[in-house]
């Protein structure tokens, strides 16, 4: 259970488990075609933060996956809320978007009979990282900073259009700090989908699980990759119409030099950011759960359980221009059609200004 504090200023516990199936499961992307996972090139993790603030508490776990269906969704907040006593409407999962990946946005009827007990344990798995996380709670001080990255990914389609192009470009950061000045959590968002590596048949977290180790190596306890609005975005120069497009044999080398790149710009822009002990800590969530936000400081993570092109953070931004805002959307499901997106926006606004004030 819950650690009490000596204060209601923001107090941060972190923890990471790995998740990686077995060996000889298979391997289920976007992509290509489920193939049995013959090696291991790095792990699939979980990484949990917990955070408390004001007597309000809230978690968010990240799972390096393409995408978590409703059903196992449930299942692992009930977990984690039975673990830690967490409120299920304060728990946020979120997937980095990784094509090499468990099958868990199946269906349950849908789920291969070799992911069955797999499935069952996950939760507990999780609801442990975030116990762990829970019973470590320490003072923090969280801030935001914002940078830029050209040139790693591109839109699918050439764009004139400069707010999409400032948008794919944004790397935006939450760091929280604890009160030795150790940087115990950093959160990344970045716009692009997390598949560079293509058809291998070894688990591999691909670039996010790189970046976010490479993160750990330089002094960060937990550092967790937010995927963007990423629809209409590919990796480096991979536009729908570009011919002669670079790192065509997507290797391990590819995954590598794009997460370096994503890892050493995060580095660099964490120095700036300006971090605060009295950070509020808030979660709302829609009555059909499709978006949900979480306040940590003023900053607000939001996150939509359908897929978004790079229009909807921009659009976002464009409407709340006084909040610092972390656009998370989900690469697993289908992008959303142009009809419902209108709608989309307008009650992630809504849900953006309730918190916000």
């Amino acid at each position: 259970m819950l650690l009490s504090t000596v204060d209601n200023l923001l107090h941060v516990g972190i923890s990471q488990s790995p998740i990686t199936p077995p060996v000889g499961f298979d391997i289920s992307g976007p992509e290509f075609p489920d193939r049995p996972a013959r090696s291991i090139n790095d792990d699939l993790a979980v990484r949990c933060v917990v955070l408390k603030s004001y007597g309000e508490t809230a978690a968010l776990v990240s799972l390096d996956v393409y995408g978590i269906a409703g059903w196992l969704k449930r299942l692992i907040i009930q977990a984690v809320t039975a673990f830690t006593g967490i409120p299920r409407g304060n728990i946020t999962v979120l997937t980095t978007g990784n094509g090499t990946s468990p099958p868990l946005w199946r269906d349950e009827t849908d789920l291969p009979n070799q992911y069955r007990n797999y499935a069952a344990y996950l939760p507990e798995i999780i609801a442990g990282t975030a116990l762990d996380a829970a019973q470590t709670l320490e003072p923090a001080a969280a801030g935001t900073v914002t940078a830029t990255l050209p040139n790693l990914s591109c839109l699918a389609t050439p764009s004139d259009d400069e707010a999409l192009e400032a948008e794919r470009e944004k790397l935006q950061l939450t760091v929280i700090q604890t009160a030795d000045d150790r940087t115990t959590c950093i959160l990344y968002n970045f716009a692009c989908p997390a598949t560079i590596i293509g058809n291998t048949s070894a688990w591999t977290a691909d670039f996010p699980g790189i970046a976010s180790s490479a993160l750990e190596e330089a002094g960060a306890d937990v550092a967790i990759f937010i995927q963007g609005a990423s629809a209409d975005i590919r990796p480096f120069d991979w536009s729908d119409e570009n011919p002669d497009i670079s790192h065509i044999n997507r290797q391990w080398s590819d995954v590598q030099a794009f997460a370096i790149l994503l890892a050493t710009q995060t580095i660099r822009a964490a120095s700036n950011a300006i971090t605060r002990r009295n950070a509020q800590v808030k979660t709302t969530i829609s009555a059909d759960g499709g978006v949900a936000t979480l306040r940590i400081g003023d900053t607000i993570l939001v996150s939509t359980s359908t897929h978004q092109p790079i229009r909807f953070a921009s659009n976002l931004r464009a409407a709340l221009p006084n909040i610092k805002l972390l656009v998370n959307t989900n690469p697993a499901s289908a992008q959303t059609p142009a009809s419902e997106r209108a709608q989309t926006l307008a009650t992630a606004i809504e849900l953006i200004t309730k918190i916000a004030n």
